[in-house]
């Protein structure tokens, strides 16, 4: 009789497992929809060398005349760092962060003018360090208007933020 118990147990266990398992892998991904901008800072760089520190790792900005680079970091509703994208206008490179290990992250729609509108959509690699951290050179013509777009969704149904600088 004991061992038909603890079958039954076991099997239990099993099947609870198991819908458990379903239940969180059938969440959708898109989790953030409080998000918050939590620190953000947008700068000539005619002037540069320029530091801005946060949380993260802080951010450089290279001197390039002309050039206006951001950074922008995005926040959960308590206010705790999940996200940052930065855009460095000297080698016009762009730097996407996923900071929560929560499976979730941002996608970052980069678009600018002439050439006929080129864009393309990037994220942070998803591993299970603590900061995912993903570079892009953008090699986009000096001068030209660069926007970032921030999407909650890889189909960039749920908009979440845009800044614009030059590169």
């Amino acid at each position: 009789m004991k061992m038909r118990n603890r079958a039954i147990a076991s099997l239990a266990a099993t099947a609870s497992a198991a819908a458990t398992a379903i239940t969180l892998t059938a969440t959708p991904a898109n989790a953030y929809s409080e998000l918050t901008v939590v620190g953000r800072e947008s700068t000539v760089t005619d002037y540069c060398p320029c530091r801005f520190n946060d949380e993260i790792d802080g951010t450089y900005f290279q001197k390039d005349a002309g050039g206006v680079g951001f950074k922008v970091i995005h926040g959960n509703a308590s206010r705790h760092a999940v996200a940052k994208v930065e855009f460095h206008p000297y080698d016009e490179i762009l730097y996407v962060y996923d900071v929560k290990n929560d499976g979730d992250t941002l996608y970052y729609k980069v678009s600018y003018e002439g050439d006929g509108g080129k864009w393309g959509l990037y994220a942070a690699p998803s591993t299970s360090n603590v900061i995912d951290v993903r570079k892009v050179n953008l090699d986009i013509p000096e001068g030209r208007r660069v926007t970032v777009t921030v999407y909650d969704d890889k189909a960039m149904k749920k908009k979440v933020y845009e800044i614009s600088g030059r590169a």
